[in-house]
């Protein structure tokens, strides 16, 4: 009860002005903290995918290169069939 009668004597005291330009200050602060905060968040996400991508592509070529290598005794050279040996 004591605390309601304080609020109320707080609000009753200030000033108009103060209140409704306090609140746009705030209200635009916040707005402008949630967007940057929001694009900080989009940014470290395309980063991480980007990299998960590229680890992936690494990882996929690395295993083409092993299966080419271990095929490689199959086949003739290609400087002997064009007839550069």
């Amino acid at each position: 009860m004591a605390q309601d009668s304080t609020e109320i004597r707080k609000k009753l005291f200030r000033s108009p002005m103060v209140e409704g330009d306090r609140l746009a200050d705030n209200s635009t602060s916040m707005n402008l903290m949630t967007r940057l905060h929001i694009e900080h968040d989009m940014e470290h996400v395309y980063k991480t995918v980007n990299r998960d991508m590229h680890e992936q592509r690494l990882k996929q070529l690395r295993q083409k290169l092993k299966t080419l290598e271990e095929d490689d005794w199959r086949y003739q050279p290609v400087d002997k069939l064009i007839g550069l040996q």
